[in-house]
């Protein structure tokens, strides 16, 4: 599953899947949610549209399926917005610009939907089984092994460092405080 990600092909950004990756989702039934990240449709965020994310997201299922693409906005982990996806209340007309450039009402059920449920109850599925066959989790048989907790800040360049908005959001270097063992 890829929460917020985009299409390489369509915006080169790092963050964004190539087309050889995203060839590959389909054969375990998995997902990619395009994300409303503005850096990663436009490289000027304030040049960001709505346009452009159905642009990834109809790039995306015409490349492996409506059954496989869905809806990751990452509201909660951005610092800027795109015009007009400001936040949920805009899902409405979201969802109609979806059906206005032409996909079917059942297309539209499984990108807002459909396809994240499906996804987690295979997850549960495969969760289920492991527990039913003994399995336990990494972590309560991994000896050793130490966690590391990162409450700093995020860190990805700025690939438009002219409208910064003063966020305090790219290309700030971790406070060394931010880094700590988990007990």
């Amino acid at each position: 599953m890829f929460s917020h990600s985009n299409a390489k092909a369509v915006f080169d950004c790092p963050r964004n899947v190539p087309d050889e990756i995203l060839d590959m989702i389909p054969a375990n039934g998995g997902i990619i949610m395009v994300t409303f990240v503005p850096e990663h449709v436009s490289t000027h965020r304030k040049h960001a549209t709505m346009d452009m994310v159905l642009d990834h997201l109809f790039y995306m299922a015409e490349r492996i399926g409506w059954d496989h693409v869905g809806l990751g906005s990452d509201f909660d982990g951005i610092a800027s917005v795109i015009y007009g996806l400001e936040d949920v209340r805009c899902y409405p007309a979201l969802l109609k610009a979806i059906l206005d450039r032409g996909a079917s009402e059942e297309q539209l059920r499984k990108v807002a939907g459909e396809n994240m449920i499906r996804v987690w109850q295979k997850v549960e599925d495969v969760s289920c089984r492991l527990q039913s066959e003994g399995m336990l989790p990494v972590e309560d048989v991994w000896e050793g092994r130490q966690w590391w907790r990162y409450d700093g800040y995020y860190q990805m360049p700025d690939p438009d460092p002219e409208d910064k908005l003063e966020m305090d959001w790219y290309g700030v270097p971790p406070p060394s405080e931010g880094l700590y063992h988990v007990e």
